[in-house]
């Protein structure tokens, strides 16, 4: 029997190419969007709606890995941030994965499976006006170990990957909001261009695995082209 693995915000390029780089290894995965996915057994439910998120995924008879990688992103400064839009970023990027890993506990713990959390540079250094967004990888981050611990004596590993600017919707969308940024970020980063969502899919892909990484947990793995590495005041 293949192993399975559960991917959230699997409509997204991260969330996309880590079901293609799964299924290539050969897992079975059960993609998770709230956009309608073209593959076999995906399921389309709200992170935001986590009592019903829970209900759905307790369902799955058999749960190897699970990742979680949907997110929300706000582009506002904190005087222009809502209450409702905070709780908002943070339903789906922080209390969906709590919500995603309290579900499938139980199978993963039958499984001696691995977490994956996809998280961001922005949980270590960030930029102005994304707080929201921010506070909730970083909280990512806290929660990957936190849950790290307390898994490992059940036999599950919990670890965490950090992004950097990856080549998805999102950033193309973000480029719109602020003229010569493709440039201006590519320059600032050391590898001098753009991170393919593959690559962040293949680190997943072997954190998941526990051939391959099964005396990791509670890390974060930085994929960033070396962008973190560089004083921004040089």
């Amino acid at each position: 029997m293949s192993r399975v693995a559960v991917v959230t915000g699997a409509a997204g390029g991260v969330g996309s190419a880590t079901c293609d780089v799964l299924e290539a290894q050969g897992w079975s995965v059960i993609a998770v969007d709230r956009r309608p996915v073209d593959r076999e057994g995906a399921l389309q439910v709200d992170l935001a709606d986590a009592p019903y998120v829970m209900e759905v995924l307790r369902r799955c008879e058999r749960v190897d890995a699970l990742v979680n990688n949907a997110a929300l992103q706000l582009f506002k400064p904190l005087e222009d941030t809502t209450l409702a839009e905070w709780d908002a970023v943070h339903h789906v990027n922080l209390r969906g994965a709590f919500a995603c890993l309290k579900a499938c506990r139980d199978q993963l713990i039958e499984a001696g499976g691995a977490v994956v959390n996809v998280a961001s540079v922005h949980a270590t250094a960030t930029s102005h006006s994304i707080s929201a967004y921010a506070a909730s990888k970083g909280g990512l981050l806290a929660f990957t170990r936190a849950a790290a611990l307390e898994l490992a004596p059940h036999g599950v590993r919990v670890n965490a990957v950090v992004p950097g600017a990856v080549d998805t919707p999102a950033l193309r969308d973000g480029f719109a909001r602020r003229e010569n940024a493709e440039a201006s970020l590519i320059a600032s980063t050391p590898l001098q261009r753009i991170g393919r969502p593959e690559e962040i899919a293949e680190s997943i892909a072997f954190l998941a695995d526990n051939g391959r990484s099964g005396f990791i947990t509670g890390q974060s793995l930085t994929i960033d082209g070396g962008a973190l590495a560089a004083l921004s005041t040089e």
